[in-house]
């Protein structure tokens, strides 16, 4: 869909195919992925739980039911003794503007194991809410009609245990009428909260972990740059930078996404007002439930887990982000802002590649879903992730793009520009390209 197009040489165009080969080894694929559409515009659907372009972390789909891969796996972040894994499904374009969804999850549950279904909405602006939580059977509301809906599920089990397995998971548009029977008994609407556009002073820590495997699949790099919420309410996609908070360390500041779960606590979204916070709604918004429990004995000075709290952290930040972003030696307070949801980009920054490059869901994922090829092509933005090159020449930032072949909105590594160095990411112009 290029309309200019530069050939390189062949060798040029042999190399970049040499290079694909090396890049394409079978993994999870992100969640950049094609809407779904026409299934909503009837007022109920079922979610896909096998669809290819899905984001997983540790999920696997087997004899039609979506169930844990390796039963000992969890985030790096998170206790020890309970596997963990995730399943996103590609975003459905409703038929038009829903205000509430009816949220119907069959699945078998296993003594101690737990399934959890998440949904979220995104408006006609192209912002989305944070995810909510939605209890079998239950409604949830949006406080303006959504124009598109995405659903995550999340297993869980103690290690080694039998694991949940899910079957089906199912949306009726319109909420049910009251007394229809079709909501779970005691079920209770849910409302999905808005994008946090709040700022606070929070205890910041190092998250360290590197080689580990955060809550949405991503495996931590030397320097990386994400933080991690005690909450998954606003947890993004692997590679994904819906969400983002700005963190500053006195005048050093950096923006960055939102890629795991802690620490200490996991359903703690202390950024949300009381009627919306998910546990501990009778602390101030903007407090912590770590914090409390270690300034003032709060939960009997527990978090969640029954673990003795030892800092007041309400965030973790990646070694990049604590070191080079923050210029941090040591934990400390912080301020963060969080960021609202923004529509996707949409200005081109023209570009001119070497040769056909491979393009990914997402900055991390491995599974090639399209090829861009080689000459002048259009980017919209550039987001960290894997490096692709050598030792001596390479770079980690990802360009959003619409490929030559597969699907829109994929991700190319700025390896293949034909200008520029190492972990540069600029247009034929020399203007840097913005983040996603």
């Amino acid at each position: 869909m290029h309309a200019v197009r530069r050939r390189g040489a062949v060798a040029a165009v042999a190399l970049g195919a040499a290079l694909a080969s090396l890049v394409m080894p079978a993994a999870a694929q992100g969640s950049t992925a094609p809407q779904h559409t026409g299934a909503a515009a009837q007022g109920s659907w079922a979610v896909d739980l096998d669809a290819a372009t899905a984001d997983r972390a540790n999920t696997a789909f087997t004899a039609g039911r979506l169930t844990l891969h390796d039963l000992h796996a969890h985030p790096a972040a998170q206790p020890a003794g309970r596997s963990y894994g995730e399943y996103t499904a590609p975003v459905t374009a409703l038929g038009g503007g829903v205000s509430a969804l009816t949220v119907r999850t069959t699945a078998t549950r296993p003594a101690g194991s737990a399934v959890d279904t998440d949904v979220r909405g995104r408006d006609a602006s192209g912002g989305w809410t944070q995810w909510t939580t939605a209890a079998p059977g239950a409604v949830v509301a949006f406080a303006a009609p959504v124009a598109a809906v995405q659903v995550r599920v999340v297993l869980s089990a103690p290690a080694a245990a039998p694991a949940p397995a899910v079957s089906a998971v199912r949306l009726d548009a319109a909420a049910p009428s009251p007394g229809t029977g079709r909501a779970a008994a005691g079920a209770r609407p849910r409302t999905a909260a808005p994008a946090a556009t709040a700022t606070y002073r929070v205890y910041a820590t190092r998250e360290g972990l590197v080689g580990g495997t955060t809550a949405n699949g991503h495996v931590i790099a030397n320097r990386d740059h994400f933080v991690a919420l005690p909450s998954r309410r606003l947890l993004d996609a692997n590679g994904s930078r819906t969400y983002q908070v700005t963190v500053c360390n006195g005048s050093r500041c950096e923006t960055a996404p939102i890629w795991d779960v802690g620490p200490w606590n996991t359903t703690d979204d202390y950024w949300n007002p009381s009627g919306v916070r998910e546990s501990w709604g009778n602390l101030p918004q903007g407090t912590p439930e770590a914090q409390a429990a270690y300034q003032s004995g709060y939960n009997g000075g527990h978090d969640q887990f029954g673990r003795a709290v030892a800092n007041p952290a309400g965030i973790d930040l990646a070694d990049g982000t604590f070191w080079d972003g923050l210029g941090m030696t040591g934990n400390g307070w912080v301020t963060v802002s969080f960021s609202v949801a923004a529509p996707p980009p949409t200005t081109k920054y023209w570009v001119d590649t070497y040769a056909n490059a491979p393009v990914y869901a997402s900055p991390t994922s491995t599974a090639q879903t399209g090829t861009l090829y080689g000459g002048t092509d259009y980017v919209y933005c550039k987001a960290w992730g894997r490096m692709i090159g050598t030792s001596t020449s390479y770079n980690h930032w990802w360009l959003r793009t619409d490929p030559d072949t597969g699907p829109a909105k994929q991700y190319v590594s700025a390896y293949y520009l034909s200008r520029w160095g190492n972990d540069e990411a600029k247009d034929n112009n020399g203007t840097v390209i913005p983040d996603c």
